[in-house]
């Protein structure tokens, strides 16, 4: 099954989610409502069991600019921030009604520390290092089709879960440059 982020690939990643299901405390959102706010501490981070978030910035123009995504049995958190203890750089906000579990930032620590798959902290970092940093690259080098086109091979079933408005701010171009996008790649030939 296709996943968006790479780190939910990684070994101990289920060991984490039954953490979650065990310990973490049971939290509505509506949609549109925040998880985490930018510029705010994150006192928790936690578990999609139902739903999905976006995940906000705003431009110092003050727009809004989509910088990623995440949906059912993934986290919602802004891992680096929230790891080092400092003001979340992001939002995360409720793309429908979502249900999440939380844990602290000592609960989820305490589970690193005692669980059985080896510096899963770490790997989880790296992983979210590596994946930030070749979306970073992408945006440098690479043409909005072609960043679509990848983001589509990674996860197809974005499409059917956020608007393409939503689509064309995370692959950093126009909702029209997206669909003129679309449109030539539904006339080339299959392979």
């Amino acid at each position: 099954m296709p996943i968006l982020n790479k780190y939910l690939d990684l070994d101990g990643i289920d060991e984490l989610r039954q953490f979650f299901i065990e310990k973490g405390s049971p939290h509505e959102f509506r949609k549109d409502e925040f998880f985490m706010q930018q510029g705010q501490m994150q006192n928790y981070v936690g578990f999609i069991s139902k739903g999905g978030f976006r995940y906000v910035r705003f431009t110092s123009a003050g727009t809004e600019q989509i910088v990623g995504y995440s949906f059912e049995n993934d986290l919602v958190v802004d891992y680096g921030a929230f790891q080092v203890r400092e003001p979340a750089l992001i939002g995360g906000q409720a793309i429908k009604r979502s249900t999440v579990l939380r844990v602290t930032y000592d609960e989820l620590n305490a589970f690193y520390d005692q669980c059985s798959s080896p510096n899963l902290r770490g790997r989880i970092s790296e992983t979210f290092f590596e994946d930030i940093y070749g979306r970073l690259l992408s945006l440098y080098c690479d043409s909005p089709e072609k960043r679509y086109i990848r983001l589509i091979e990674r996860y197809p079933e974005i499409l059917n879960q956020v608007r393409l408005k939503e689509i064309a701010s995370l692959i950093k171009t126009t909702p029209e440059t997206l669909s003129r996008i679309r449109k030539k790649l539904l006339l080339l030939p299959n392979p």
